[in-house]
């Protein structure tokens, strides 16, 4: 563990490959970095794109941990078991800077940010010395480079939220995060002071407004216009960046490029994006609805790895899962009985698990980064922090998402009597829509709210934890500060 920075940027060097669909070729595996700096064929360039998804899929980060603890920290789930490997700590808020997954998850985080970096710094340096002519296009050259902006963007922005003050506690001016642009490639680089909060946030809106511009609008491929990049999975990221800094005006800016002027609500231009017929389909294979705007894809042959997936923390029932929270006042109990949502849980003896993530075999559902119904519901709530009133577009597009699973629980204007009404609704909303999608933390923490205190039975009472706790955030790794001298 003392070493594992270090081990992640050795590692960082190395590309691992990742095929998606017929449009990009079996690519030759990586394993060297002398390997990394030839582009000299088209096959070798796509390997290296397929290498920085294959970065952030990791069992550690998007390939399920970094959902899962978002969730636990929360008050929806209670731990079957006290093992630490399973994040036991982050669910009691026990995690030091020692702690496996406060090191692990920094470590195949910035692994993946290297190894972004590296492509980009690479990509450029070929592309400006006329070494790619004939071997890929502008085209492609821009759309590779836009994937790389937008996957750095998601790392950072990932980070922020578990690793530092939320933005809207001191507009941004706490300490952030080491602020890695350029691609490392010894140990001797790895010195770097803290940028701020804002600074950050600022090289994650360039990042995002950079990919925009170059980006490919549609693979005509259902399978790539859900696990790549593409500009409505950039555009709907910014929507969720400008929330978390409460720019509601340029959550609205962005919305409007990708959700239509009235219900039924899906996206004008680029890939179609929409709500799916059903709540359930959007979790059933293949994945690929036109809701998924952007998700981690898994097979049997190339899955997340054991204790890490989704399906193992929320599935029904293993040794080690998470169960949900039915409490007075959980989501769970606040959740209509014909809930569509509710009726895909599981129950187990006497306890309910999610039904969404069934795999526990193989591990292969797929984790979803982005989903459009959050795209309404930052569109809906950001039209009433703006204006200070509920409006009737803000209703409609909380009430799409809402009746699609419980078609008798449509609100109307006259259902909110005051705008904090309206902001309870749409929270509870959220945390229902996004159980297992490692939402509710975050939405806590950029509103800094209290983390809600928890009876676990067994595993002990879990006090709240306010905005000013301590713990309300994780440390920076030991880790990192054993190797970086310039870590405050």
């Amino acid at each position: 563990m003392r070493n594992i920075f270090k081990t992640s940027i050795i590692f960082g060097l190395i590309l691992l490959t990742v095929g998606c669909s017929k449009q990009y070729l079996d690519p030759v595996p990586k394993t060297s970095v002398s390997d990394l700096l030839v582009f000299d064929t088209k096959d070798r360039v796509i390997s290296q794109v397929n290498g920085m998804y294959a970065k952030m899929k990791v069992g550690n980060f998007l390939g399920g941990r970094y959902f899962v603890y978002n969730d636990v920290r929360a008050e929806n789930f209670i731990p079957q078991s006290s093992n630490l490997v399973t994040a036991f700590a982050t669910w009691n808020h026990s995690v030091v800077s020692s702690t496996n997954e406060v090191q692990n998850l920094w470590g195949a985080v910035y692994q993946a940010i290297n190894t972004i970096n590296l492509f980009n710094d690479n990509l450029e340096q070929y592309w400006t010395g006329g070494k790619l002519n004939n071997i890929i296009s502008e085209t492609e050259k821009n759309q590779f480079k836009s994937e790389a902006l937008t996957l750095r963007a998601v790392c950072y922005f990932y980070l922020l939220q578990l690793y530092a003050t939320p933005y809207n506690i001191g507009a941004g001016n706490n300490p952030g995060l080491p602020l890695r642009l350029k691609g490392m490639k010894s140990i001797g680089e790895n010195d770097l002071a803290r940028s701020t909060v804002a600074e950050v946030y600022t090289q994650i809106l360039k990042d995002l407004n950079d990919a925009e511009a170059i980006a490919i609008s549609d693979y005509d491929d259902p399978l790539l216009n859900t696990t790549r990049v593409h500009k409505n999975t950039i555009i709907a990221l910014k929507t969720r960046v400008y929330l978390h800094m409460q720019n509601w005006a340029s959550v609205i800016t962005e919305a409007q490029k990708i959700v239509s002027t009235s219900a039924p609500f899906s996206a004008p231009s680029g890939v179609a994006n929409a709500l799916n017929a059903t709540y359930a389909g959007v979790f059933a294979d293949p994945y690929t609805s036109m809701e998924s705007i952007l998700s981690m894809p898994f097979t049997s042959t190339d899955g997340p790895g054991s204790q890490n997936g989704l399906p193992w923390y929320f599935a029904a029932p293993s040794n080690e899962s998470y169960f949900l929270n039915i409490s007075a006042g959980s989501t769970y109990s606040q959740m209509d009985a014909t809930d569509a949502r509710k009726l895909m849980m599981v129950k187990s003896d006497v306890n309910y698990y999610l039904g969404k993530y069934p795999d526990v075999t193989t591990n292969t559902n797929y984790a979803p980064v982005i989903r459009y119904a959050e795209v309404l519901l930052n569109y809906a709530e950001a039209i009433v922090r703006q204006g200070n009133a509920v409006t009737q577009t803000a209703v409609n597009l909380l009430n799409a998402v809402r009746i699609r699973s419980f078609p008798t629980g449509a609100y109307t204007l006259g259902s909110f009597g005051t705008v904090q009404a309206f902001y309870d609704a749409i929270l509870l909303e959220r945390s229902m829509e996004f159980l297992g999608e490692g939402m509710r933390n975050l939405d806590l923490m950029r509103l800094g709210l209290t983390i809600p205190a928890k009876d676990g039975g067994a595993m002990g009472v879990v006090q709240a934890i306010s905005s000013s706790s301590s713990n309300y955030f994780w440390p920076m790794p030991n880790t990192e500060m054993s190797q970086n001298k310039l870590l405050k």
